[in-house]
């Protein structure tokens, strides 16, 4: 076998003797194996040694190519951990974190890789514009969530942190566990559905998604133990009119407008508003978790759609559609979810003979939740207020509107 120019050149540079040259020359090596050895960077000594391995089984050893080292991907990096550890945005360097417009690839081909031109089957994505997926800092939110996970089972307080309650208020406390129960089990499902389709290549994206995933589980699996650990025992389905703006989404940015940012703002000003109704420890610490993750994912909501606007030819037109069709689907269930609204102010009154109490500070939460949203929309250069579902308006005047 006659080395070619290159290799000899490769090899002499690396300080391998004529010597070892022509040994290699006679032994049943290949021009492209030595070549690739020589892109390692191996010493003569060390060449020598497998040059013995390839002369001993020459049926075998001469089959291995080293292809791997010849790659069009960055070389020489090195990552610095940050103060919090190696995170992704500290990966997230050089042509490693340079995110495409449009994902190139079909198949599961990593982003800074490249796929093997002998084996590229493509895979089930459709999802390959960025505009479609995207947020600024979606891999630190990714940190956060990892950061700020919590476990049911132990960080609750499970043994003290219960009291014995008057039965219409436990029963109050588990039906609002139930629909937000009910309401996590649906958000698990759909942000899975829209997983597998979203490219490789924004596998940050996909990482915060999986976070959601899991916040959404224990939501259901944490709810679930409080309406089944003091006495009361779950309560009716959710009305589910809120799932039609989730389910009907023909777009992913549709289903997050829909689901973080709609839905979420709602959901988190509810969530933090745990002090004025929760009755035990254990709901003052779940609702607070709760909102803590809620707050995340509407973050995301948001930043999405503002890169979406950003970034899209129609993203603004896009929006003010999707937000319309969102909005009407939240009303519906505001105002005809009864056991919600009833449960809500049973337990802003404290007792069946302060309802009417109850009942106006509902009025200032759904006000809340409102203006909350109103200046979410805001913070991403919407105006929302003049389009709003007047439902939702309504609902802000009159909890008990229908």
């Amino acid at each position: 076998m006659q080395l070619s120019t290159a290799t000899k050149i490769r090899a002499r540079d690396l300080g391998w003797s004529e010597e070892t040259i022509a040994r290699i020359e006679a032994s049943p090596l290949r021009d492209a194996t030595v070549a690739n050895i020589t892109m390692m960077r191996i010493p003569e000594e060390r060449m020598r040694g497998f040059l013995d391995l390839a002369e001993k089984d020459p049926e075998r050893i001469p089959n291995l190519t080293f292809n791997f080292i010849r790659t069009r991907s960055e070389r020489g990096v090195r990552a610095q951990p940050s103060e919090r550890g190696l995170l992704l945005k500290d990966i997230n360097i050089g042509t490693y974190g340079q995110v495409p417009d449009r994902w190139p690839y079909e198949n599961d081909t990593p982003r800074g890789s490249h796929p093997s031109p002998d084996n590229y089957a493509p895979g089930s994505y459709y999802i390959y514009d960025k505009a479609e997926v995207w947020a600024e800092g979606v891999d630190e939110l990714y940190e956060d969530a990892i950061r700020d996970r919590w476990i049911p089972a132990t960080d609750l307080d499970w043994t003290n942190g219960l009291s014995e309650l008057p039965a219409e208020i436990e029963r109050a406390v588990c039906q609002l566990a139930t629909l937000y129960s009910g309401h996590g089990l649906v958000e698990q499902k759909i942000i899975a559905k829209w997983l597998e389709p979203i490219s490789y290549g924004f596998h940050d994206v996909k990482l915060f998604l999986g976070t959601q995933i899991y916040d959404a589980g224990h939501k259901v699996e944490a709810l679930r133990k409080r309406a089944l650990a003091n006495g009361g025992g779950l309560g009716q389905a959710p009305l589910g009119a809120l799932y039609r703006a989730w389910y009907g989404a023909l777009k992913f940015t549709e289903m997050i407008t829909a689901l973080d940012v709609v839905y979420k703002s709602y959901e988190l000003t509810l969530f933090e508003s745990y002090a004025d109704f929760a009755k035990t420890e254990v709901e003052r610490t779940l609702f607070g978790n709760m909102a803590r993750d809620s707050r995340r994912h509407l973050e995301y909501g948001k930043r999405h759609l503002l890169w979406y606007i950003q970034h899209h030819p129609r993203g603004r037109e896009n929006a003010r559609f999707w937000l319309g069709r969102a909005e009407a689907a939240l009303s519906i269930e505001l105002r005809y979810s009864h056991p919600e609204r009833e449960a809500l102010a049973l337990l802003f009154a404290g007792d069946v003979e302060r309802i009417q109490a109850g009942i106006e500070r509902l009025r200032k939460l759904r006000e809340k939740q409102l203006m909350d949203y109103i200046g979410l929309l805001g913070e991403v250069g919407i105006d929302r207020l003049p389009d709003v579902s007047r439902h939702l308006m309504e609902v802000a005047e009159d909890p008990l509107a229908v």
